[in-house]
């Protein structure tokens, strides 16, 4: 289920402060906006609403390497983005709005 824009717009900030503090770097709200839309289409692809994280975060690194995110070494990696989406499952829970996905 997709959030509506203003409540994707506060899960991508929380996510992102969430995560700086948790690493110690900055990441940008910009590429968890990314992220959660990539995500919602290729949910609707793949017809799999309940896709394992570990699955979508394959998936989406040819797409964020097309939107021109730099994923070679010591940039984005898969184990980054299904750390983010791990992040958004706990964002969902608190706002109300959980999600169910398969468990890899």
């Amino acid at each position: 289920m997709a959030l509506d824009e203003k409540l994707a717009g506060e899960c991508a900030d929380w996510v992102a402060e969430q995560m700086t503090e948790e690493f110690g770097g900055f990441i940008a709200a910009e590429l968890i906006d990314l992220i959660m839309e990539q995500e919602e289409k290729l949910r609707v692809e793949h017809d799999d609403p309940q896709m394992d994280h570990r699955t979508m975060s394959e998936r989406l690194m040819p797409n964020l390497e097309e939107e021109g995110v730099p994923i070679k070494e010591g940039a984005v990696s898969r184990e980054l983005v299904e750390e983010i989406l791990n992040w958004e499952d706990e964002f969902r829970g608190l706002a109300g709005q959980p999600r169910n996905v398969r468990r890899s």
